[in-house]
């Protein structure tokens, strides 16, 4: 009885260990994943003009103001949001086949920047009876802009088109390193699209 209890215990470690040795190399691709922090990273950098023309006293006369600046947007998956329970994984080990199917967030921008040294003032023009421009009010004329560039839906759904390519691509490429013959990727909230 003693010797079949040592036995069992001795059968269950190994399994233990073996179950313990395999985890690493299930898991390579999720580790792999995890450090991508942004997939499919892409940077834009645009350049806005904004003006403002002031004839809110045209008696004393008008002031007209022009500026450019570059912002730098990056837009990507945010991987802290991807969910490893939405992947499935089929293997035939007859045909050295491994195929996966995973879910990865939804592109977003990941930062919008404007560095003071990108801000340039083009051009001023101040009737003598006005006062010129404050810089209060060139910060909001400026920030106005940067609104107006966040809103851009045009350029948006450019950036998150390209993202969604880039991280595609990107993860594929992951995938396939990891062993997996097939690789199908939707984004949540989209229509699937990867390899059929």
């Amino acid at each position: 009885m003693k010797k079949r209890v040592i036995w069992a215990l001795m059968v269950g470690a190994a399994m233990l260990a073996a179950a313990c040795a395999k985890q690493p190399e299930e898991n390579a691709w999720q580790k792999s994943m995890r450090q991508a922090a942004e997939l499919g990273t892409v940077q834009y950098t645009v350049q806005k003009v904004v003006s403002n023309n002031d004839e809110s006293w045209k008696i004393f006369g008008d002031r007209k103001i022009l500026f450019s600046f570059k912002a730098v947007i990056k837009a990507g998956i945010d991987m802290e949001k991807f969910d490893a329970r939405t992947v499935r994984i089929s293997e035939n080990k007859k045909a050295g086949t491994k195929k996966i199917w995973l879910e990865l967030p939804r592109p977003e921008i990941l930062s919008f920047s404007i560095r003071p040294d990108d801000v340039q003032q083009l051009y001023s023009e101040v009737s003598w009876l006005r006062t010129e421009y404050s810089n209060q009010e060139r910060d909001a004329i400026v920030a106005k802009g940067e609104w107006e560039l966040k809103k851009d839906k045009e350029l948006e759904e450019m950036m998150m088109r390209d993202a969604r390519l880039n991280a595609e691509a990107f993860v594929s490429m992951l995938l396939h390193r990891n062993g997996f013959t097939d690789v199908e990727i939707t984004f949540k909230g989209e229509d699937s699209h990867g390899m059929e």
